[in-house]
């Protein structure tokens, strides 16, 4: 059928685990570009200052927003995991009675 797409148990698990990685990749390197950025603008002030904080502060909230839907997509790859093998052991011990009841 076209359209569709094929995957496993375990290349969901790989999936969320890289989802992890890359997620903690970015909070490392953000809080990094934040200490850098504090050590800059340490000494700003007036209007230009103000204006960059808000910004800063925006972007801050964005950048949380993007840690959250990373997670977010990473449990639901993780349930879809676990139904997909939960499912795949019933199917399992269900064609083993079969095979067991017709001997």
């Amino acid at each position: 059928m076209s359209g569709q797409f094929r995957t496993t148990a375990d290349e969901m698990r790989a999936f969320s685990a890289r989802i992890s990685e890359v997620n903690a990749q970015i909070q490392q390197e953000l809080n990094r570009l934040n200490n850098v950025v504090s050590g800059v603008t340490a000494g700003w002030q007036g209007h230009a200052a103000s204006s960059y904080q808000q910004l800063q502060q925006k972007w801050v909230e964005d950048a949380g927003k993007l840690n959250r839907v990373l997670g977010e997509i990473k449990d639901a790859i993780d349930n879809t995991s676990n139904q997909y093998s939960s499912t795949e052991q019933e199917q399992q011990a269900g064609l083993s009675r079969i095979t067991s009841a017709l001997g």
